[in-house]
């Protein structure tokens, strides 16, 4: 495709998300957002660079059982508060007579292992995947409206160039299910996408959200800080669903000032926790002080939890110090015994500690600490991190508006300085499912014969990335496959991942099954099981992109491309 006019960069966040963009015919690049949202007066927000993560929607009448959008962001918020019940704790059958308000649905692609134990299943036909697809579609076309109107009324989506943020802790198995789901949303060209879509022809670029703030970072580094080759730094991205952090070092500097070029020393890490997961632990506290709490609801007031939910997020933003108390009347929302005061503190004390003790595991080991995020916004985070770490780093930045550093300017900057991250830290050892010539010491049980009566090792480990192994942004590695059966008219690759340096078979205890790329091999069948087909991996960059060619089968006015799909294994 030719370069793109406009490049848009969206943080899809846990609780809030918005996006930045540029047109790439400025010099320099200036890089816009959004800070006026469909409802946002109506529900009392003030003018931010994000909206509400959020959906609601209602029964579809001529579909029992079926539900559809009815709107996104604050105008859910306050057509929920208006038209349904509480689906803070919902059940089904409330949901199919008023309906239903999704939100936090980005949890449910967070890896088995990180996901929430407490999340509520969905309704109907409702899914976590449909849910984020919903909310990307409704998101795309709202901004292209925006940029319709501000730019010209011929503008499209072959203009543009979409960027999508995703944490650093995701496995690419979730990594892979976003792409998907823009691909469903319309954004991008793919198997996936809808028919009577007109997407974006240009690939997805997905940005891993620490590597944006680490941009962030360099801007601000250029004008405020002095940098020498070999300063690390830690960049802890603090939102409403994820921790993530990466430490990276800076290998090479701009004439300008700051760095050009940074490389990563240790591989990214973090855990599911942030500004959510105060808000469930707030909950909890109530429930545990009025036990009939979420009965009273159900049964009398539903619109009482909607009402501690606003005031939970306006005190948690104002929360500083451990004597805080502020005052809720639930004599005026029909409990008989009022609950005059609560401390915040036993709400937000597990996530602040969960910051400060990712924060500590690299913290001797740099001299710059950065922390931004929605909830690196909150007082009483910042606090605790510069009373724990002001004599252990000699830099300590926290922006004074440290939620809007990673789709302003970071993101859009990141895809413009393609060269900025040298190199990442695998974290755990890659590889495919293959069936190989056997070995000697090969398990017994391993071994099948083909259906040509070759003994094979059947659940073998091809590994083309090692944990903890420095890669190269573009490193890439090309091998032949063939068939292995007669007549076949696909090829299946299972991607597996181990944290074991050196796995050998795809069975082992710890070795996991990410997904599949499946591989369409069934125009040109006279070669059978002589047919070559070259595979591609490239694995420098932030998502696995595979591609697959024709090696000696097919016409030479073929483009020689296969069509490759991942299949996810959730």
């Amino acid at each position: 495709s030719s370069p793109a006019e406009v490049v848009i960069a969206v943080d899809f966040g846990t609780t809030f998300s918005g996006f930045g963009f540029t047109k790439t015919s400025l010099s320099p690049h200036e890089i816009f957002d959004n800070c006026k949202w469909p409802g946002d007066a109506w529900a009392g927000a003030a003018p931010y660079c994000k909206i509400q993560t959020s959906l609601f929607y209602v029964p579809d009448p001529a579909k029992p059982g079926h539900f559809q959008v009815k709107d996104r962001g604050w105008s859910a918020f306050t057509a929920y508060q208006s038209d349904a019940q509480d689906s803070l704790n919902i059940t089904e059958e409330l949901a199919d007579e008023a309906g239903y308000f999704a939100h936090k649905f980005k949890l449910h692609l967070a890896p088995n292992e990180m996901q929430m134990s407490s999340m509520v299943s969905a309704p109907g036909d409702l899914s976590p995947e449909r849910m984020v697809v919903d909310y990307l579609r409704s998101l795309t076309n709202f901004i292209m409206n925006e940029l319709t109107t501000a730019i010209r009324k011929d503008f499209s989506m072959r203009d543009v160039q979409w960027c999508l943020t995703v944490p650093a802790v995701w496995d690419e198995s979730a990594k892979q299910q976003m792409k998907a789901c823009a691909e469903k949303a319309g954004m991008i060209k793919g198997v996936n996408c809808p028919r009577d879509a007109s997407p974006s022809p240009r690939a997805l670029h997905i940005i891993l959200e620490p590597e944006a703030a680490s941009v962030y970072w360099q801007l601000q580094a250029q004008h405020n800080l002095k940098l020498e080759e070999g300063d690390r730094i830690l960049i802890a991205d603090v939102g409403g669903g994820t921790i993530d952090l990466v430490v990276h070092e800076v290998v090479e500097l701009h004439p300008k000032g700051g760095a050009s070029k940074v490389k990563e020393v240790v591989a990214s890490y973090g855990q599911i926790g942030g500004g959510t997961f105060v808000d469930n632990n707030f909950f909890d506290v109530v429930a545990e002080k009025i036990g009939c709490f979420w009965d009273y609801c159900r049964s009398v007031n539903p619109f009482l939890p909607t009402q501690l939910y606003s005031w939970c997020r306006r005190i948690k933003a104002e929360f500083t110090v451990s004597w805080y108390d502020e005052e809720f009347g639930l004599v005026t929302c029909g409990l008989s015994k009022a609950w005059k005061k609560y401390d915040l503190q036993p709400s937000i004390d597990p996530e602040v500690e969960k910051v400060l003790g990712l924060i500590e595991k690299q913290s001797r080991k740099v001299s710059i600490l950065m922390v931004v995020g929605g909830f690196a916004g909150s007082p009483y985070l910042k606090k605790q991190v510069i009373s724990k770490f002001s004599s252990e780093v000699k830099e300590i930045i926290i922006p004074t508006d440290p939620g809007r550093a990673i789709c302003r300017p970071g993101a859009v900057e990141l895809h413009l300085r393609k060269n900025f991250i040298k190199s990442r830290i695998s974290k755990l050892s890659y590889g495919i499912g293959i069936r190989r010539p056997q070995e000697d010491d090969d398990p017994l049980d391993l071994i099948v014969v083909d259906d040509d009566g070759r003994p094979k090792c059947d659940k073998a480990m091809s590994v083309f990335v090692r944990a903890g192994e420095e890669v190269e942004l573009g490193s890439s590695i090309e091998d032949s496959y063939f068939p292995s059966l007669h007549h076949q008219e696909s090829m299946r690759i299972p991607l597996y991942s181990s944290p074991r340096t050196y796995p050998r078979y795809t069975n082992e205890t710890d070795t996991k099954l990410e997904g599949s790329f499946e591989i369409d091999m069934s125009d040109e069948m006279e070669l059978d099981k002589s047919r070559e087909i070259r595979v591609r991996m490239e694995f420098g960059d932030a998502l696995l992109n595979v591609s697959a060619l024709r090696s000696n089968f097919g016409t030479d006015e073929e483009e020689h491309g296969l069509a490759v799909t991942f299949e996810c294994t959730r």
